[in-house]
């Protein structure tokens, strides 16, 4: 009863914005409360088969006998709680995807940081010659990491030291390769499995409520706009996702 009191509104009202996903009255504290507190789909059934009995029930029952009418209720709460927080989802990951984006186009495009890594890799297939790994094509990026523990013979001198004073005297162009690359550092400190699964969760979050309109029959129902509204939700939704997954 304190539950449904904090709504203020009563139980066919209620009924009303969940159907017509009224999102000037909606709110996602609602539609939460709403699915935390929703009994199960047993418990609604029998609750709808009490109607004709709705002025004996307790104002709880009373109110599990309006909703239950409601086809496919907690997928349609789902659905619509996704919906409530998609913008504010993306405005938390927007800035990690950019940064990410931007950095790895910045690497894509820089020609001196492209020579550098032939360099490294020219360095590698002299340490590797005659071994199985002489004249190698590529490498692991991890391997950049490794330059700093590669050391000379007498310890004092790194691959990186090497690499770093080959550039100053015969490929000073090389050392611009910081200048092209100004939003590594920012994409550095993303959290990418954080990220991924981020990204992850809302493509299946997208693909179970393109899944629940395809579920959802139609309906006589004038006030129901569910479909109606949810198809044009998850277009755009849909599209943005489709965006970052070919970046």
């Amino acid at each position: 009863a304190i539950f449904l009191g904090s709504f203020r509104m009563d139980y066919q009202e209620i009924k009303s914005i969940i159907l017509s996903v009224d999102e000037e009255r909606i709110t996602e504290s609602m539609i939460q409360s709403l699915i935390n507190q929703l009994p199960e789909p047993e418990q609604l059934s029998a609750l709808a088969s009490l109607k004709n009995e709705y002025e004996d029930l307790c104002e709880p029952e009373q109110f599990g006998v309006v909703i239950s009418s409601v086809k496919r209720l907690r997928p349609r709460l789902n659905a619509i709680l996704f919906r409530l927080q998609f913008d504010e989802q993306v405005a938390n990951l927007k800035p990690d995807i950019v940064a990410v984006s931007a950095a790895c186009e910045e690497i894509r495009r820089s020609d001196s940081f492209s020579k550098l890594l032939e360099l490294v890799l020219l360095m590698g297939n002299y340490m590797n010659a005659g071994s199985r790994n002489a004249q190698t094509f590529g490498f692991q990026m991890g391997f950049l990491c490794k330059l700093k523990d590669t050391k000379s013979n007498d310890q004092k001198l790194t691959l990186l030291h090497f690499l770093a004073q080959m550039c100053e005297e015969k490929h000073p162009d090389v050392l611009r390769f910081t200048e092209e690359l100004t939003h590594v550092e920012k994409a550095s400190t993303v959290a990418a499995e954080n990220l991924q699964k981020s990204l992850k969760q809302m493509e299946k979050q997208v693909q179970q409520l393109e899944g629940d309109l395809r579920a959802f029959s139609t309906t006589d129902d004038d006030t129901d706009k569910f479909v109606e509204k949810m198809t044009i939700s998850l277009a755009a939704e849909k599209a943005w996702w489709e965006k970052r997954r070919s970046m």
